[in-house]
C-alpha cells in the first residue's frame, strides 16, 4: 500500500466523522465564503461540519462537543493571529488548517481525557486494517509510549508553523 493508505491514525479520524476520505470530509468546506467566524465567534466551517456530517455518522463527535472543539479553535487562532491582523486585514484558517486543528483538539481530549480508551480504540483500528491490508503494509498496534507523538502531513507553504503554535496552544489547553 502507498504511504497514505497507512496512516491509520488517520483513518481513524475520519471514521469518527464517518466518512471514508479527507476529501470526502473537505468537499463542503472549501468554499472560500467559509473562511472566517459569525457574530459568535463561531467558525463558519462548525456550521458546514453540522450541516454536512449528520450527527448518526458521528456519535462520538456530536455537535456540542464540535462547537466546544471549534470554540477552543477560534480562540487559540485569534491569540495567534493578532498581531498579524491589521487595517481591517484578518487571518482566518483555511479548510484545511481548520481540519487539521480540529483533529489535533479530538486526539488531544481523547488523549488527556481517557488514554486507555484512546489505545483501546486505536489497536481496534489496526487490527481491522491488518486484516484486509496486504502482509508488507500492515502496521504493528500501537503502544501507551507511541500516543506522545502526532504528525502533520502538509503541503509546503499550508501554514505548518502557524498550526505548529496553536497546536502548542493546544496542548497548554488539555
Amino acid at each position: 500500500l502507498r504511504f497514505e493508505q497507512r496512516l491509520v491514525l488517520h483513518q481513524w479520524l475520519l471514521g469518527l466523522f464517518g466518512v471514508p476520505s479527507f476529501e470526502r470530509l473537505a468537499a463542503n468546506l472549501k468554499a472560500p465564503e467559509l473562511e472566517g467566524f459569525d457574530e459568535n465567534n463561531v467558525s463558519r466551517f462548525y456550521h458546514a461540519l453540522c450541516l454536512h456530517t449528520p450527527t448518526d455518522k458521528r456519535p462520538h463527535l456530536p455537535d456540542e462537543l464540535l462547537l466546544t472543539y471549534d470554540q477552543n479553535i477560534v480562540r487559540h487562532w485569534r491569540r495567534i493571529t493578532e498581531r498579524r491582523n491589521h487595517a481591517g486585514h484578518f487571518l482566518y484558517p483555511k479548510y484545511f488548517q481548520y481540519l487539521a486543528l480540529l483533529f489535533a483538539e479530538v486526539y488531544l481530549d481523547r488523549y488527556f481525557r481517557d488514554p486507555k480508551g484512546l489505545l483501546a480504540e486505536l489497536n481496534a483500528h489496526v487490527k481491522a486494517f491488518n486484516a484486509s491490508a496486504p502482509e508488507p503494509s500492515r502496521v504493528d498496534p500501537y503502544t501507551r509510549d507511541d500516543l506522545n507523538k502526532l504528525a502533520f502531513w502538509m503541503a509546503t507553504g499550508s501554514g505548518k508553523t502557524l498550526l505548529m503554535h496553536i497546536n502548542i496552544l493546544q496542548y497548554r489547553h488539555y
